[in-house]
C-alpha cells in the first residue's frame, strides 16, 4: 500500500534535487521558484507524513487479514490512529515533528500492530463492546458504538505508558523510545574509523528490509547521530548512499542491471523496465516488493552480502588512498555514477561505483537464475491449484469468484487476466480443429477450440480462458479474435476441398450480449463465407432462454443462416426447454454420458431417449468423447451417427484438418 507513496515522494524529491547546476539555478531564481515549492510540497505531503500513512496502511492491512467488513476496517483504522497520536506528544514541548516522517516508521508499525491486536481481543469481550445496548440500533451505527470502550481502553493504555516512561526515564513517547535504544546500540561501535559501524549499520539495515521493514528508515536516528560527515572519518551517510544504497538497499542497481541483461524476456525482465526510472533515483520499492526480494529465502545472500562486499570494497579503496574521501554531502536520489563523482570531487568515485555494480551484478547473476526457475515452478503449481479449484465449480456448477480475492489465487487469476489482455492482442492465442465423423467415415466438419500456450505456465485449461475473458470484462475482444480467425479458417478450408462442411464455434450466454452476430456478419462478408458454415455451439448451463435478449439474438442468428447447436446436452428441465424452443437444431451429448456408456446402463437410456427424441424433434445428435470402436458401435445401435473424439482424432492445426477432411471423404466414399 505504500509503494505509490514512496514512489511520488521520492520522484518529487529526485526531481527537486537533479544535480544539473543550471536547473538549480533556475528553480532558485524568484520566476522559477514555485517549482521547488511545488515538488517541496509533494515530497512533504508524501515522506513528511510517512508514518501516519504508515500507521493506516497497518492498520488496515491488519483488519482486511481478519476479513472483517469495511465499516470495522475504519474502526482498526481509528484505534491505530488515536493510539499513535497519544505518543506523539502533540500540544507539549516534546511534539517532534519528524517523529510524522520516514524516522517514525518503526513506532509507527509497532504502535499499529499493538493496538490492533489489542482493539481485535478487545471485540470479544460481550460486555465491553456494549453488546445488549446495540441489539436492533441500525447497523450503520453498531461498529461506532460497539468501539466506543475498546477505544478509550487501548488509546487510554497508549497515553499512560507514555506518561509513565515520560516521568520514569524522561522518554517521551515511542518514537523517542526507539530511537534512544538504537542510538545506545550503535554508540558502542563507533570505534577503527567508522569501519565496524558502517559494517553493523548495513547489516541491520538490510535484515530490517528483509522482513518489509524500511531499515534506511528505522535507523535514520543513527545516521543521524553517528555517520555526520566531518572530520577525517571514512562512514558517514553519504558514503553510505553512495557507494552501498546505490538504486536502493541490496544495491539494487545490480539487481535491475542483472535483471535487463540477462533475464528481458522473463516476467521479472519486464518488471526490471517498469522499475528501471525510479531505480535511476535509488527508488527500489517495485523490485523489492515486485521481485519479490522481501522474504525470498534464495534471494536472502546476495541482497545482504553485495551491500557488504559492496561496503568493504568503497571502505578499503577510500582507505587506502585509491579513491578521495566523500567530502560532499549528496541526496540519495542522484543516480549512481553522478554521485560518485559529486561526493568525491573525482572522476574516482565513479569508477569505484563502476567497479562495484560489476561486482554486485556477478553475484546476483546465479542467485537471480535459481530464483527464475523457482518462482516458474511455484507458478505453476499455483496455476494448477487455480484450474483445481475451477475444476470443483464445474462440477458443483457454481460460478467462481476468482478475480476479487485476496490470497494468491486472487493474485494468479488476476495476473493471467492481464496476461491474457496482451495474448489477444499480440495474437498470443490459437485456435485448433477437432473432427467430427459420421457413422459412413466422412468427416462432417469441426469443432473449433481455443487454445493459449502461455510462455511460463504453458497450456492453459480453455474454461480458465473464458472465465478470465468474462469477469474481467474482456470477451469481446475475445470472441472477435476467435470469429476472424475461424472464418478465415473456413474460407482457408475452401480453397483447399470444395465438398460440404462446417465448423462449429463455442460461445456462452455472455456472448450474446454484445453485438456478436453483426461482427459476425461482417466477417463472414470479408472472407466471402456463407453462414451456414459457421454453427454456433451454446454451453446448455449458460442459457437464460427465457431472457428476452438472448431470444432475440438466437433468432437472429437462426435467421442468418447459422446452425445452433445445446453444448453438453444433458436431460434437464432446462434441456427439454431448449428443444422445445425450436431455435436449436444439433444437440452434442454430455461427455459424462458417453465417457462410460459401455459401463452404465442408466446413461445407454438416457442417450437413446435423447436420441429418439431428436429424431421425433428433427434434431440432431453429436456423441462427444468417442475414444473407443466399441462405444462407436454401441452409439450406432443406440440411433447415433455423428461422433467426435480420440477415435477420430485428437485437435489439430488448421493444414491437419484440411488433410483430415479430404483422406475421410475418400473413406466415406468407399463405404
Amino acid at each position: 500500500m505504500m509503494i505509490p507513496v514512496i514512489l511520488v515522494g521520492g520522484m518529487a524529491l529526485a526531481l527537486r534535487n537533479l544535480p544539473i547546476p543550471e536547473f538549480q539555478d533556475l528553480i532558485a531564481t524568484d520566476r522559477f521558484r514555485w517549482i521547488y515549492d511545488f515538488l517541496t510540497l509533494i515530497y512533504n505531503g508524501t515522506f513528511g507524513l510517512f508514518s501516519l500513512v504508515l500507521v493506516i496502511s497497518v492498520s488496515a492491512s491488519y483488519a482486511m487479514e481478519l476479513n472483517v467488513t469495511i465499516d470495522y476496517v475504519v474502526m482498526y483504522v481509528l484505534v491505530a490512529v488515536i493510539s499513535y497520536g497519544a505518543q506523539l506528544n502533540i500540544g507539549t514541548e516534546y511534539f517532534n515533528v519528524n517523529s510524522l516522517g520516514p524516522v517514525g516508521c518503526f513506532s509507527a508499525i509497532l504502535v499499529s500492530f499493538i493496538s490492533c491486536l489489542a482493539y481485535s481481543w478487545l471485540r470479544k469481550i460481550r460486555w465491553l463492546i456494549l453488546e445488549n445496548y446495540t441489539s436492533g440500533i441500525g447497523a450503520v451505527h453498531v461498529p461506532a458504538i460497539r468501539t466506543f470502550l475498546p477505544l478509550l481502553a487501548v488509546c487510554g493504555s497508549s497515553a499512560l505508558l507514555n506518561v509513565i516512561f515520560s516521568k520514569l526515564f524522561g522518554i517521551h513517547g515511542c518514537y523517542d523510545l526507539i530511537n534512544t535504544m538504537l542510538v545506545s546500540l550503535f554508540e558502542h561501535v563507533t570505534m577503527g574509523g567508522g569501519f565496524v559501524l558502517g559494517l553493523l549499520y548495513t547489516l541491520f539495515v538490510h535484515i530490517l528490509w528483509f522482513f518489509g521493514l524500511h531499515g534506511n528508515n528505522i535507523l535514520e536516528p543513527v545516521a543521524q547521530s553517528d555517520m555526520q560527515l566531518a572530520g577525517h572519518a571514512i562512514m558517514s551517510k553519504s558514503f553510505y548512499d553512495v557507494y552501498v544504497s546505490m538504486g536502493g538497499s541490496g544495491t539494487t542497481i545490480c539487481v535491475l542491471i542483472a535483471l535487463l541483461l540477462f533475464f528481458r524476456k522473463k516476467k521479472s525482465g519486464k518488471l526490471a523496465g517498469l522499475a528501471a526510472f525510479t531505480g535511476i533515483f535509488n527508488i527500489n520499492e517495485m523490485i523489492t516488493f515486485g521481485l519479490p526480494v522481501i522474504f525470498n529465502p534464495i534471494l536472502l545472500i546476495p541482497f545482504i552480502g553485495v551491500p557488504v562486499v559492496s561496503y568493504c570494497i568503497a571502505y578499503g579503496v577510500t582507505a587506502a588512498g585509491l579513491v578521495p574521501a566523500v567530502t560532499h554531502e549528496v541526496a540519495w536520489t542522484v543516480p549512481a555514477g553522478v554521485s560518485g563523482y559529486l561526493a568525491t570531487g573525482s572522476v574516482k568515485g565513479t569508477i569505484l561505483q563502476i567497479i562495484i555494480i560489476a561486482v554486485g551484478v556477478a553475484i546476483y547473476i546465479p542467485f537471480l537464475r535459481i530464483n527464475d526457475k523457482v518462482e516458474t515452478v511455484r507458478a505453476k503449481e499455483q496455476v494448477q491449484i487455480l484450474i483445481g479449484e475451477l475444476q470443483q465449480n464445474e462440477k458443483k456448477i457454481e460460478h467462481p469468484v476468482f478475480l476479487t480475492r485476496g490470497d494468491y489465487i486472487g493474485s494468479m487469476s488476476r495476473m493471467l487476466l492481464h496476461d491474457l489482455r496482451r495474448a489477444i492482442g499480440k495474437k498470443g492465442l490459437y485456435i485448433l480443429y477437432q473432427p467430427q465423423v459420421c457413422a459412413d467415415g466422412k468427416c462432417i466438419g469441426a469443432e473449433a477450440l481455443l487454445r493459449w500456450n502461455h510462455p511460463v505456465y504453458g497450456m492453459i485449461y480453455p474454461p480458465l480462458i473464458i472465465y478470465l475473458a468474462e469477469e474481467g470484462k474482456v470477451l469481446p475482444e475475445l470472441e472477435k479474435f476467435i470469429i476472424d480467425k475461424v472464418v478465415n479458417d473456413i474460407a482457408g478450408i475452401q480453397k483447399e476441398y470444395d465438398g460440404d462442411f462446417k465448423v462449429s464455434v463455442n460461445f456462452t450466454v455472455h456472448s450474446l450480449m454484445w453485438d456478436s452476430e453483426d461482427y459476425m456478419e461482417r466477417m463472414l462478408q470479408k472472407y466471402d463465407v456463407a453462414p451456414q458454415k459457421l454453427w454456433i455451439e451454446i454451453t446448455e448451463q449458460d442459457i437464460l432462454l427465457n431472457t428476452d435478449a438472448v431470444t432475440e439474438k438466437l433468432g437472429k442468428l437462426k435467421k442468418a443462416g447459422h446452425k445452433l447447436l445445446i453444448d453438453d446436452f444433458g436431460m434437464g428441465h432446462t434441456s427439454l426447454l431448449y428443444l422445445q424452443s425450436e431455435y436449436f437444431d444439433v444437440v452434442k451429448l454430455d461427455g459424462t454420458l458417453t465417457r462410460n456408456i459401455l459401463t452404465n446402463m442408466t446413461n445407454q437410456k438416457i442417450v437413446e431417449s435423447v436420441i429418439e427424441l431428436g429424431k421425433e424433434l428433427n434434431i440432431d445428435v453429436i456423441a462427444e468423447y468417442v475414444e473407443t470402436e466399441e462405444q462407436r458401435e454401441l452409439l450406432e445401435r443406440l440411433g447415433c451417427t455423428c461422433y467426435q473424439g480420440y477415435l477420430y482424432s485428437r485437435p489439430v492445426e488448421l493444414p491437419l484438418f484440411i488433410d483430415f477432411i479430404k483422406n475421410n471423404l475418400i473413406k466415406g466414399e468407399k463405404k
